[in-house]
């Protein structure tokens, strides 16, 4: 049963609002819970002036009464991967990402154009 107050993960680019938060790996809001734990590794390379290879992880447990359950600080249940090249334009930065997840079959590309507002 969703709340209100429940965290959603996935996807990429969409503003973190009523606890919407992007993650790598899985599509937009596939993960819930009212309990979550999650990190964030990024490394951003300028290759040249403008212009960046960007590799990034992320991990999470999320889940309802996650702090409730014994394990819910030894391992990630939840983990994503991307590989970007941005690029800074007169229009804004310019992102090209392609995420994956272990757990997914699937892989994700996304596409983002300017800044967040």
């Amino acid at each position: 049963q969703n709340s209100p107050f429940d965290f959603y993960l996935g996807g990429y680019g969409a503003r973190r609002i009523n606890n919407i938060i992007p993650f790598y790996g899985y599509d937009f809001i596939s993960l819930s819970g009212d309990t979550m734990l999650r990190s964030l590794f990024e490394l951003d390379y300028e290759l040249f002036r403008k212009n960046h290879l960007v590799l990034s992880a992320n991990f999470a447990s999320v889940d309802d009464d996650l702090f409730k359950q014994d394990d819910w600080y030894r391992n990630a249940r939840y983990s994503g991967f991307a590989l970007g090249y941005g690029l800074e334009t007169f229009l804004g930065p310019l992102e090209l990402k392609y995420s994956f997840s272990p757990q997914q079959d699937d892989s994700e590309f996304y596409v983002r154009l300017g800044f967040n507002f």
